[in-house]
């Protein structure tokens, strides 16, 4: 049931505060309780301070954005913690008459046969506890004491420190602008030689015109531009990659 852990030390940053980027598409909180993590197009909310039933941390979500995921994460700051149904449950069947009691009646009966003498029972209850075999000590002096750090992908360590920094700053930028699988979108821009990124800046371009917008103002973006958010520019060229320049024709849109 989901349970609050000891009292967390004072965050020191904000709700608008700017997360951490942990790599592989995962952000989180400066004081380190909120883990925001993709899952399959959507956004996810690890709660490090509170538990599910099963004493493990509690998962919020899943959010269709990151700005949802990051609402969330201010709601959850201010909210009480999330009370289980199995508490409910529980507190319900304390409360029934008679609950927690057993008459002789009740209680269930031991053929004399099977039942143990005195002497049994008291070696058993005094028999010492099994000692810890090497191997579960071996299994539990391994367990790491802190948490790994996230692993990037094999493409992106193997790129040249130059285009390995292009590209996480690609990532991010994405994320921020609430583009789904950034992390392909940048592979396929950086290894597959395809202009990815800037198919994105031109479609978001074109969608701020409108469907209304006139053909020359359409013609002007596709023949030349750029977008200072990405660090991506386009231009309009020929079969041999010579730039075509429109030049807008006086009195006409």
């Amino acid at each position: 049931m989901p349970r609050a852990k000891a009292a967390p030390k004072p965050a020191d940053d904000s709700d608008d505060a700017p997360l951490k980027r942990l790599g592989s598409g995962r952000w989180q909180t400066r004081d380190e309780r909120f883990t925001i993590e993709p899952q399959s197009g959507t956004w996810a909310v690890v709660d490090a301070e509170q538990t599910d039933d099963f004493g493990m941390p509690l998962v919020r979500g899943p959010y269709p954005s990151l700005t949802d995921a990051k609402a969330a994460i201010s709601t959850a700051r201010t909210s009480a913690p999330a009370a289980s149904p199995l508490t409910e449950r529980i507190e319900q069947r304390k409360s029934r008459p008679g609950a927690g009691t057993e008459t002789a009646e009740d209680a269930p009966r031991t053929p004399k046969a099977d039942r143990p003498d005195s002497a049994k029972d008291t070696q058993i209850e005094q028999a010492p506890e099994a000692p810890q075999t090497k191997k579960a000590a071996r299994a539990s002096s391994a367990k790491p004491d802190r948490k790994e750090e996230p692993v990037e992908p094999g493409w992106l360590t193997d790129l040249a420190p130059a285009e390995r920094g292009r590209a996480r700053r690609l990532i991010a930028r994405l994320e921020e602008q609430d583009v789904a699988d950034a992390t392909a979108v940048v592979r396929r821009d950086v290894l597959g030689d395809v202009p990815a990124v800037a198919t994105i800046a031109v479609r978001r371009r074109l969608d701020a015109l409108g469907p209304d917008a006139a053909p020359a103002d359409v013609a002007a973006l596709l023949a030349d531009g750029r977008d200072e958010g990405l660090d991506v520019r386009w231009r309009l060229v020929d079969g041999a990659g010579r730039p075509i320049v429109l030049e807008k024709r006086p009195g006409r849109r």
